[in-house]
């Protein structure tokens, strides 16, 4: 097997997902790169997808001006929005905007459904070899970081 040819198939896979991603978002204007960390930190910290202003300060390691800014200008394009806390009103929360929210849901759920179709393509055997597979990859890949950490 030829680790140029796994790397080349592995980077085809991902610029199929972003292209999908891209198309599925092609309505929004261009997001940047800085623009997805950003979205994936909100839609990743908890179920309801959303994350103090001071922590997506830290995130970001910007000033609370910065963030403010930026929030200001998602809002204006309906990519994220602020909320106010219901539990402490001086808390402000982000949280992505319930259009791009219902965006991201059913591309999901598309993905979902073509893993699916995947899967049953593939077969049994080759669906649990294909899991077993991509379950070491991320187990190395996890080793990987880890020990670049502690260096």
């Amino acid at each position: 097997m030829d680790s140029k040819n796994v790397l080349t198939l592995l980077g085809d896979l991902l610029d199929l997902f972003r292209k999908e991603l891209k198309n599925e978002l092609k309505d929004l204007p261009p997001l940047r790169q800085k623009d997805f960390q950003v979205l994936e930190y909100i839609w990743t910290a908890n179920p309801e997808h959303s994350v103090r202003m001071s922590d997506l300060t830290q995130f970001m390691e910007v000033s609370p001006a910065a963030t403010s800014q930026l929030i200001n200008s998602y809002e204006m394009q309906e990519i994220a929005q602020r909320v106010r806390s219901t539990e402490d009103r001086r808390a402000n929360f982000v949280q992505i905007h319930p259009t791009l929210l219902k965006k991201i849901e059913k591309k999901m759920d598309d993905l979902n459904d073509r893993t699916a179709a995947l899967l049953e393509y593939l077969g049994p055997e080759d669906a649990e070899a294909l899991e077993r597979i991509l379950k070491k990859t991320v187990e190395w890949n996890d080793a990987q970081a880890d020990e670049a950490d502690t260096e």
